[in-house]
C-alpha cells in the first residue's frame, strides 16, 4: 500500500494538467454530511478561544520530527479506468493518481463550529494550494475529495462545487472527532 501511495505522489505533477480538463459523469453515490462550501462561522477566532478549540498555524509551528503525511486526492466511489483502488472507511474507493493538496500547501488547520452547531475541521491553503484546489474542484464537481494520512484514508467528502475560497472544510460528527483529527494532523 505504501508503494502505491509513493507512486501516486510521483505521478501527481504529470497528471494534474490532465485532471483539470476532466469532467465527472454518471450517477454518484451519496455521502452524507459532506458540504465543502464555506460555513457561516460565529467569529472563528472568538469561538476558538471561548470554547477551548485549538488550531495551529503550519507556517509558525515547528514541524514534529515525524509529521504525518497529509494529502488530498480526488476520487470516485466506483471503479474508473486509470484510477487506483484503495481501502476507504466504508469500502473500496478509486483515486486519481496525483496529490491535489499536500501538507506543504497548508497554512493553518483549525477546528470550528458553525452558527448551526456543525463541527468542522478547516484547512487553510497557501496561494499555490488554493489555485490547485480551485482548478481541480471546478472540473470534478460530484467527485470525492479524499484526505489520506500516512497512506490511509482518513476522511471522504463530496465536492459540491468549485472550491475557490482557499480553504477546505470537512464535516465531522462532533467536537471530539474534530479534536482527534486535528491532533492526528499535528503529529
Amino acid at each position: 500500500m505504501r508503494a502505491g501511495f509513493a507512486m501516486l505522489r510521483l505521478l501527481g505533477l504529470l497528471f494534474l494538467a490532465a485532471l483539470a480538463g476532466c469532467q465527472t459523469t454518471g450517477p454518484q453515490a451519496s455521502l452524507g454530511g459532506a458540504d465543502l462550501t464555506p460555513p457561516a462561522l460565529q467569529a472563528p477566532r472568538e469561538v476558538e478561544s471561548e470554547d477551548g478549540t485549538r488550531s495551529f498555524l503550519a507556517s509558525q509551528t515547528p514541524v514534529p520530527a515525524r509529521a504525518p503525511q497529509v494529502d488530498f486526492f480526488v476520487g470516485m466511489p466506483q471503479p474508473t479506468q486509470g484510477l487506483v483502488q484503495v481501502d476507504g472507511p466504508a469500502g473500496p474507493l478509486w483515486l486519481y493518481p496525483q496529490v491535489i493538496v499536500q501538507r506543504t500547501d497548508l497554512t493553518r488547520v483549525a477546528t470550528v463550529r458553525t452558527a448551526q452547531g456543525r463541527h468542522l475541521v478547516q484547512f487553510d491553503l497557501n496561494a499555490l494550494g488554493a489555485r490547485k484546489l480551485a482548478e481541480v474542484s471546478a472540473s470534478n464537481v460530484g467527485a470525492l475529495l479524499i484526505l489520506v494520512m500516512d497512506d490511509k484514508v482518513a476522511h471522504v467528502a463530496r465536492i459540491g462545487g468549485p472550491m475557490n475560497q482557499g480553504s477546505i472544510y470537512l464535516a465531522v460528527p462532533d467536537d471530539a472527532a474534530a479534536q482527534q483529527l486535528l491532533r492526528r494532523i499535528q503529529g
